[in-house]
């Protein structure tokens, strides 16, 4: 673990830099919201064998849920209408099973699995030891250095990875997909995720859009039509090739094909009842290790996230004087 606490040292440093004197500190990465919006996940298991409908998937059943939807550059002032990369982040409530947080003493709060998702299907950085060069680079100004090393490395995927995700311009968060990127157990076998957009007419981007268009888009469309995304887990069925510490390596589709395995229905709701929810919005935390055992993150990227994303947000929300783990969204 010292790579992690070496991470979370320059996360710390860098997060105390761009707050500055502000009484607001906000998120390292993904720190601009569009809104965090009412769900439900439905889960239908039948598509799944017998071994792996454990955890999450063990029963079909329908969860309360809250996604935010959100911009990643460490930028929050930066206009939507730029490239970026996009995420989202779900809450799944009352759900009947104990998350690894909470069954290894970290946190008290229960029933509760969260998922953190970007528009990638593979992660930028290949495992610990890369991550800290990337932070490293971040600290010293020096990215397009460490990006030249990685086009010169024919095993380092930073740049095409980083590239098709960081040049998406976006309409509406409802319009894409979004991936898990890195692995996750499934049972007795590793797997990643995706959310698919279900909706087929997309938004365009019209000459007029602000700088905060995407926010006023979401709402604008939930407040007269519901949205969803269907659910879905890429079994590995090659292991000895997706390799679970290398996260960003391709896993084959065709011989480990993606199987449905529920769908994410987003209500209509009020553009009123989203604005109210922006504070808790700001406030919330969001940690991939809030999933039980079955269904844990792996590799060491998932790691470094272990450590890192309970302090980080622990410092947050002593900084915003917000009792960690932040709002829980009761009776939102």
């Amino acid at each position: 673990m010292n790579q992690a606490r070496l991470i979370q040292g320059q996360f710390k440093e860098m997060l105390l830099e761009s707050t500055g004197d502000s009484n607001l500190m906000k998120r390292d990465a993904h720190p601009k919201h569009h809104g965090c919006v009412q769900a439900q996940l439905e889960i239908d298991n039948k598509n799944l064998k017998s071994k792996h409908q454990v955890g999450l998937f063990s029963k079909n059943k329908k969860y309360k849920s809250m996604v935010r939807f959100s911009n990643g550059d460490p930028n929050h002032l930066k206009a939507d209408t730029e490239r970026d990369v996009r995420g989202m982040a779900v809450k799944v409530f009352d759900v009947p099973y104990e998350h690894y947080l909470t069954t290894s003493g970290v946190e008290a709060h229960n029933a509760i699995h969260d998922f953190v998702f970007m528009n990638s299907k593979e992660f930028f950085i290949k495992d610990p030891s890369h991550y800290g060069k990337f932070m490293e680079s971040l600290k010293k100004g020096s990215v397009l250095g460490f990006a030249a090393v990685a086009i010169l490395n024919p095993f380092d995927k930073f740049v095409s990875i980083i590239g098709k995700a960081f040049n998406m311009k976006v309409g509406n968060p409802l319009d894409i997909d979004y991936h898990s990127a890195t692995p996750y157990k499934l049972g007795p076998n590793s797997m990643k995720m995706k959310f698919v957009s279900c909706k087929s007419k997309k938004d365009a981007i019209d000459k007029n859009s602000n700088e905060n268009f995407l926010s006023k888009k979401l709402t604008s469309y939930l407040s007269k039509s519901k949205s969803c995304f269907n659910f879905y887990v890429q079994i590995n069925n090659d292991p000895k090739k997706n390799k679970i510490e290398n996260s960003q390596l391709v896993w084959s589709e065709k011989k480990s094909p993606y199987v449905k395995v529920g769908k994410l229905l987003i209500a209509k709701q009020s553009v009123k009842s989203v604005m109210n929810r922006m504070g808790a919005c700001e406030n919330v935390s969001f940690n991939p290790w809030r999933a039980p055992l079955e269904n844990r993150p792996l590799g060491g990227i998932n790691r470094i996230r272990l450590e890192v994303y309970i302090k980080q947000a622990k410092m947050r929300h002593a900084h915003n004087n917000i009792i960690y783990p932040g709002p829980d969204f009761t009776g939102q």
